[in-house]
């Protein structure tokens, strides 16, 4: 008996045959193999447990071995899929064709070159602090850790002890500051970084910035006798000199503000190579001398707070908040020579206004035009009828001792009062 003979399909032939041309043809096809060191472009095909396969366009897949996933924030580990382009760097290739390639590896190098380009534009960037030791800080960067040495660190003590300059870092530790790359060797992995640079970069934009008479916020960061600090922005300071706080006469500045208050004022001077801003809280302040002249009238009593006084004068804090003078002429009538002998800052007096200038913000007062029965009102009604009508009575009658019967008390003329006042004005309000 004959044997069977098999006879296959034209289809089936066809499609073996087709089958066995391409894999000739890729066998054949000159591919650009993916070289040791490189970073290449993938797609992900498949996400395993243990591995990660990528399409890198080469004759075979390229494999992200588990030690390689486990160098990965859980956070990058959850977010790949299927799909996804990657970067990977090449690492080798392994016995059965396939190419070792590693992520973490590819995001590192990624940030040394992000490093290199910033060192070069010489760009500002926010940074965490994350740790200190002996010689500066340690900060994030990617995947990378950067350094802030102690001497690149703005505003760390630079004379205090040792203990100090510790605190000052360890308090650094979670915070963001500013910082530019100064120095960056991936050999000897180095990545060093400078708040002082960055900072200074910082100011020469914000003074760059500001006009005088521009109207700012800012905080209250630190208070002395002559005026109190402001931060503007990004560490730039500037100084409401004491003249300055306020309408009325302050002695300190802790008497209107604290520590972290929020105040707005306005730049009235800005000193650029010196970097020194002079603001003016008082002039965004309602001005008492706006409606003055509806507050109190020629003819009025007040009682007022001695605020300075001068040879020619005592000036006086009135209710409102602005200052009037009691000229030396105006308190003839109690034999006051030279008011420093009597008058001290403080005292509270009765006086009567005796002309207004709103324009020039002039108010004359007077003690002569004060009478005596108006005086002695005023004293029961503070609760002390029986005190002396003017306080310094007593340095008073010991001048009166020593003056002969005959004897008059010359008094500077009116005329000058105008020219004083102003000097005071401006000796109170220079900065």
């Amino acid at each position: 008996m004959a044997p069977e003979v098999q006879v296959q399909s034209v289809d089936t032939a066809t499609e073996e045959q087709d089958n066995l041309d391409f894999a000739q043809m890729l066998d054949s096809y000159k591919f650009d193999e993916p070289k040791r060191g490189e970073i290449i472009k993938g797609l992900v095909l498949e996400v395993r447990d243990d591995e990660i396969i990528v399409d890198v366009g080469s004759k075979r897949d390229a494999i992200v071995p588990r030690r390689d996933l486990d160098n990965l924030s859980e956070e990058i580990r959850s977010s790949l899929g299927p799909g996804d382009e990657i970067m990977v760097y090449v690492i080798r290739q392994v016995s059965d064709g396939d190419l070792l390639v590693s992520i973490s590896k590819a995001l590192t190098l990624e940030d040394w070159d992000r490093a290199t380009a910033l060192s070069e534009n010489d760009e500002v960037i926010d940074v965490e602090i994350i740790g200190a030791n002996k010689g500066g800080v340690l900060a994030t960067f990617g995947r990378l850790r950067g350094f802030v040495p102690n001497s690149q660190l703005a505003n760390a003590p630079r004379t205090s002890s040792i203990d100090k300059l510790n605190a000052a870092k360890n308090d650094l530790i979670g915070q963001t500051i500013k910082v530019k790359v100064i120095e960056v060797n991936q050999r000897r992995n180095r990545l060093v970084m400078s708040e002082t640079a960055a900072a200074r970069e910082v100011r020469e934009d914000l003074f760059a910035n500001l006009d005088a008479g521009q109207v700012i916020e800012g905080t209250v960061v630190g208070l002395a006798e002559y005026g109190a600090f402001v931060d503007i922005g990004d560490g730039v300071h500037g100084l409401i000199h004491i003249s300055k706080l306020d309408w009325q006469h302050v002695n300190h500045p802790s008497e209107i503000l604290s520590i972290g208050d929020l105040v707005k004022a306005r730049i009235d001077q800005i000193d650029v190579e010196r970097e020194r801003i002079s603001l003016n809280r008082q002039v965004v302040l309602p001005d008492p001398w706006d409606d003055v002249e509806e507050q109190m009238a020629v003819g009025t009593l007040v009682e007022g707070t001695i605020s300075s006084v001068a040879e020619y004068g005592i000036f006086l804090e009135l209710p409102m908040g602005i200052t009037g003078l009691v000229h030396v002429s105006e308190m003839a009538s109690y034999n006051i020579q030279d008011p420093r002998k009597w008058a001290k800052e403080g005292d509270v007096i009765l006086v009567r206004v005796i002309s207004i200038d709103a324009d020039r913000k002039r108010i004359g007062l007077s003690l002569d035009a004060v009478e005596q029965e108006e005086l002695h009102d005023w004293m029961i009604k503070r609760g002390n009828p029986d005190e002396t009508a003017l306080v310094g009575q007593e340095e008073l009658d010991d001048e009166d001792d020593e003056i002969e019967p005959d004897d008059t008390v010359e008094t500077e003329p009116e005329a000058d009062t105008e020219l004083e006042f102003e000097d005071e004005v401006t000796d109170e309000n220079a900065e």
